[in-house]
């Protein structure tokens, strides 16, 4: 048996990133690798329902060997297996978000030769960067950036954490890409927004949108072109997302609705954090420098990326993925601008590819 990797760090509020990551560059490697004492000394101990669903997609994706996969479990284990392309459906019900499943499996998938399917059942939009509008409209553009060449579709809205929302994706082979250097904003495009209502009344999307759109122009006397949707879903819920398009790069930024807060006044919190964005430093959006680490780590190539905030979700995955051998590392104060930093990426084995599971 292949000696198995001992992950740290899986612990306090960022957890789950740090585990995801591992749990993925572990899938996309083969490196196999064991965890103890999870979120020691935390309220919630252990495993929770939102890190057992991304346990359990990758371990149907990868045949792997898994020891301790139960909720409140302190101790993991995972060794993965084959791993091949097919079709991938997931229930995830109400642990965790469709996105933080996709996000995961998508860039193990991506080292098959062949398409892969992926369909989730779950919520598919909560807060910070985790809503199928934040990677069907925003990231995945950014992720093509690694290589990764993937194409996703919403098929009904579920809003965290009821869930009952499902999402596809179909991913492509990785494609090869030179060093990646996303340091540098240009200038400004576009302003793109969508907002979504599902089940309530008042024109809560048009409100949105056209609150956020007032903001822009009286503050910075800036256009912004916008989607409403009144959104097929089983639950009443609304989310508004902005993004921002530059020249060499991107940000997004995305709210869920808030019962007891306005649709006015939320749209104008949204609106207003873009404008701080413009005035600040970095190249993307703290949720999309997080999300980038993982498929950097895999694309074979250096990587440097700017944000506006280095977060302590960004600094959990930068340490997970350097325990895997990968030299990575970030800049900048929490809180402040920075970014992050492959120098040497990992290696992706190569992949069987018999039929997949149907």
């Amino acid at each position: 048996m292949a000696r198995l990797i001992t992950v740290e760090g899986i612990d306090g509020a960022c957890a789950a990133t740090a585990l995801r990551t591992a749990l993925a560059l572990s899938a996309a490697t083969g490196q196999g690798f064991e965890t103890r004492k999870i979120r020691a000394g935390e309220i919630r101990t252990g495993l929770l329902p939102e890190d057992l669903s991304v346990i359990r997609a990758l371990t149907m994706a990868t045949h792997a060997r898994v020891g301790g996969v139960f909720e409140g479990s302190p101790d993991l284990r995972f060794e993965p297996g084959a791993v091949s392309a097919g079709q991938f459906d997931f229930d995830i019900g109400t642990a965790g978000t469709a996105t933080d499943v996709i996000l995961s499996v998508a860039p193990v998938l991506a080292g098959a030769s062949l398409e892969s399917l992926v369909r989730v059942c779950g919520s598919t939009h909560a807060a910070h960067g985790r809503s199928a509008h934040f990677l069907e409209r925003h990231a995945t553009a950014l992720l093509a950036l690694t290589g990764l060449d993937q194409r996703c579709a919403l098929q009904k809205v579920g809003f965290f954490p009821k869930g009952g929302g499902e999402m596809s994706v179909r991913v492509q082979p990785r494609r090869p890409v030179g060093p990646m250097d996303l340091t540098e904003r240009g200038s400004l495009q576009a302003i793109r927004g969508v907002a979504l209502a599902c089940r309530l009344k008042g024109n809560v999307a048009r409100r949105m949108s056209h609150a956020a759109r007032g903001v822009l122009w009286e503050q910075r006397r800036l256009e912004s072109q916008w989607t409403t949707l009144d959104a097929d879903g089983a639950t009443p819920g609304s989310f508004v997302q902005m993004e921002l398009v530059f020249e060499r790069s991107r940000a997004a930024f995305g709210l869920l609705g808030n019962r007891g807060v306005r649709a006015e006044i939320l749209a104008a919190r949204l609106a207003r954090a873009c404008l701080r964005f413009l005035e600040g430093d970095g190249a993307v959006d703290p949720a999309s420098a997080e999300q980038l680490v993982l498929p950097a780590a895999l694309a074979g190539q250096p990587a440097r990326v700017s944000t506006s905030e280095v977060t302590p979700d960004l600094q959990a995955a930068v340490g997970a993925a350097a325990q895997f051998g990968i030299v990575a590392s970030s800049w900048g104060r929490t809180g402040g601008a920075g970014g992050f930093l492959i120098e040497r990426p990992g290696t992706p084995r190569a992949l069987d590819n018999p039929p997949g599971p149907q």
